[in-house]
């Protein structure tokens, strides 16, 4: 009732002073205390969204190269190891030498595995392998060694002539499986 009194008394030009002056404060604190927050927020999520743009972009780039890689390691996961032991892994390495030998029409002598050695990209395992053979055998042997889906190398080669004249050779390999880790 005071407030409508006071008002009252006023004079029309005073009275309007009165509500632009009001409507100046009002607007002046709803800017400050409503739209300024709203404001400073709407602010901080856009940059939140730009950091997770580059973020998101970023991680797309980091996908593509990451697919790349797949798809340039896929030829090679057969030659990855498993986590296989070593005696495991020299066991199969024998076994398989031992089937080549077999498929190739060869007596193995000697299978001595030694012990295996570290790599930048896993594991070698070497095998000693001692025999004695016609050339046509060997050289058959030799291709399904080089042609296994094991990483096979024959890192030794020593022919020596058995006897006199004869077409049988002693020959001593050492045969290297690599295992990519």
């Amino acid at each position: 009732m005071k407030l409508n009194h006071f008002v009252s008394r006023l004079s029309a030009q005073q009275r309007t002073l009165l509500y632009v002056t009001v409507g100046i404060v009002g607007l002046a604190l709803l800017e400050r205390f409503v739209y300024a927050p709203v404001g400073g927020r709407f602010d901080d999520l856009d940059q939140e969204l730009v950091v997770k743009e580059t973020q998101l972009r970023r991680n797309l780039k980091s996908l593509a190269a990451r697919e790349g890689v797949l798809a340039a390691y896929s030829p090679y996961t057969a030659y990855a190891s498993t986590v296989a032991s070593d005696e495991e892994t020299i066991g199969g390495l024998l076994k398989e030498i031992e089937e080549l030998a077999r498929k190739s029409g060869l007596a193995l002598l000697n299978v001595r595995p030694k012990p295996a050695t570290k790599t930048d990209l896993g594991k070698q395992y070497p095998v000693e392998v001692e025999l004695e053979t016609e050339m046509s055998p060997l050289i058959r042997f030799l291709h399904g060694l080089h042609g296994s889906k094991s990483l096979l190398r024959v890192n030794q080669l020593r022919l020596d002539l058995k006897g006199g004249r004869g077409p049988q050779v002693k020959v001593s390999l050492l045969v290297t499986k690599s295992v990519i880790q």
